[in-house]
């Protein structure tokens, strides 16, 4: 584990971010300046590479990194490959970040910090999540151990279909649905709704919701946020990623930045 103390010797260290199409991310902004205002003596690099350079590369990351995140699309397949996983990673089948042999699920814990702040009782409600990737298996798993009932919806209906089961196992109430153009068409009614889905032309309902999650950037969510009726709360792509990163740094160094100064580091209004 990395200290203050030592990091600000000579200490040197690779940190990163492990996906495909990710030029757009604001890691490297995010934890360069944590870099910088802790006197860390590390650089954190965007890792971008193709699915077939994947097994060869996570190997190298491993050996030659002291740590990295995981995104799209290798959160699961990190989870069937390293041999150690925190009980997040277990519990949900997903990982976003490494640090030796063992995978941790820092979305996880994020969102769970992000959704408690809220004081809401969720109990016996209704969560509808639009995708079935890492990020979906995610917030299933956290509202389903929330006692909510989840809709998983997805284009392909056999990936919804395993996610359910997966939920079902864990004794989670779960159907699992495919987005036919009618119901794009209607306005859908459920007490949480959380945006899994990168491309902006995914066609979302109207939907009247409490609290709608969404774990793009603004500028990638498509018209999720713009499609959400009535008065609620919301928890953005942004907070996510930057609570997410703040549990990162504790993973890998010991420290824990300040929410709002990093929010402002990336130029985003914290919504409280």
């Amino acid at each position: 584990m990395i200290t203050l103390s030592e990091s600000k010797g000579t200490f040197q260290g690779l940190f990163g971010l492990l996906g495909h199409g990710i030029k757009y991310s604001l890691s490297p902004r995010i934890h360069n300046y944590i870099f910088s205002r802790y006197g860390i003596n590390a650089v954190y690099a965007l890792f971008d590479l193709p699915p077939q350079d994947f097994h060869t590369a996570i190997q190298a990351l491993i050996r030659r990194t002291s740590g990295f995140n995981v995104t799209t699309p290798y959160k699961e397949e990190c989870a069937e490959f390293l041999p150690v996983l925190s009980r997040e990673a277990s519990m949900t089948g997903s990982v976003n970040l490494v640090k030796g042999n063992k995978g941790y699920n820092t979305d996880f814990l994020a969102l769970e910090e992000l959704v408690r702040a809220k004081g809401m009782d969720l109990s016996s409600k209704e969560c509808t999540i639009f995708g079935s990737g890492g990020a979906a298996r995610t917030a299933a798993y956290l509202f389903g151990n929330m006692n909510m009932y989840i809709t998983v919806v997805n284009r392909n209906l056999e990936r919804a279909e395993k996610l359910q089961a997966d939920l079902s196992r864990a004794s989670i109430d779960a159907r699992a649905v495919t987005l036919k153009s009618s119901i794009s068409t209607e306005t859908l009614d459920s007490e949480v709704f959380v945006n899994c889905i990168s491309y902006p032309e995914f066609r979302y309902p109207a939907m009247k919701t409490a609290l709608a999650v969404d774990f793009n950037y603004a500028s990638r969510s498509g018209n999720f946020r713009a499609r959400i009726q009535g008065k609620h709360s919301i928890i953005t792509g942004e907070e996510i990623l930057v609570s997410q990163a703040i549990h990162s740094q504790i993973i890998w160094n010991d420290i824990s930045p300040d929410f709002s100064e990093i929010m402002e580091v990336i130029n985003v209004e914290h919504t409280g």
